[in-house]
Parts: C-alpha cells; sequence; structure tokens
C-alpha cells in the first residue's frame, strides 16, 4: 500500500510538468493553426510548414504532431480570444523565442505564396499580445522570409 501511494505521488508530482509542456505545444500550435485558418483556405503548404515548425520546436514524432495539430484546431474552434494561447506563450517563452515563434507563424502565413492581408493583421495582434514590439514584428518577418528564400 505505501509503495502504491509513493508511485502515485511520483506520478502527480510529474503531471504538472508533462501539462505544463502539452500547454506550451498546443498554445504554439493554435496559434499556428489560426493563421493557416485566417485566409479561408486550408492549403496544404501551410500545414506542411506546421510540421516543421512544430518538429524543430518540440522535437514530437509524426503521430504526436497530428495529434497536436488537430487538437489544435479544436480549441480555435471553441476559442473566444488568442489571449488564452498567447499568454501560455509569454508565460513559457523568453521574448527571443517568442520572436521565434513569431517567426515561424510568418513562415505558416509564407508558405503557401501569399500573405493575406488578414493573416498579417492576425500576426501583429498575436505579436502584440506576446509583448513583441513593432522592431520585432519587422525582424521576425525579415528571419521567415529569409529561411524561404
Amino acid at each position: 500500500m505505501i509503495n502504491k501511494l509513493k508511485q502515485m505521488w511520483k506520478q502527480a508530482a510529474a503531471s504538472p510538468q508533462e501539462k505544463k509542456k502539452h500547454d506550451i505545444s498546443l498554445a504554439v500550435a493554435a496559434l499556428m493553426v489560426e493563421v493557416m485558418r485566417m485566409d479561408g483556405h486550408l492549403q496544404s503548404a501551410e500545414r506542411s510548414e506546421i510540421i516543421l515548425a512544430l518538429d524543430k520546436r518540440f522535437s514530437l514524432d509524426q503521430a504526436e504532431i497530428h495529434d497536436l495539430i488537430e487538437n489544435a484546431l479544436q480549441e480555435v474552434e471553441q476559442a473566444l480570444d488568442l489571449h488564452q494561447f498567447t499568454s501560455v506563450v509569454v508565460k513559457g517563452f523568453s521574448t527571443q523565442e517568442r520572436i521565434g515563434i513569431l517567426s515561424d507563424l510568418w513562415a505558416v502565413a509564407l508558405a503557401d505564396g501569399f500573405v493575406d492581408p488578414y493573416e498579417e493583421q492576425l500576426i501583429r495582434r498575436m505579436a502584440d499580445l506576446m509583448g513583441l514590439h513593432h522592431s520585432q514584428f519587422i525582424t521576425a518577418k525579415i528571419n521567415a522570409n529569409a529561411e524561404i528564400s
């Protein structure tokens, strides 16, 4: 019985860290999915860019990435605003990491070869909610363009 209690305590102690990691990856995926959806077309190139970015950032296997994107699609459908996602990003990442995430968001928007004005407006709003300045917004856009070229 004591061993069983010890095992339960170990699992309870480990679970918050795993949940935190899941929340962070889900928040980032949700922001990417929202950019993908913004122009009204779910392009395979944009989805591929999301898969690459999530793999690079979180080192997940393909099944986990697929599940994460599906969960993010559901979360975005039910979300009332972006703050629930951006607040998790702000708490979980440094300023430099948030600029990197913003570059990833730009890469998603650029993946289909055209940045819709609504996509740009959305990314601008996300940058504001993540506490990034306009110069950092521009830096992220330049970085994303450079990676694609």
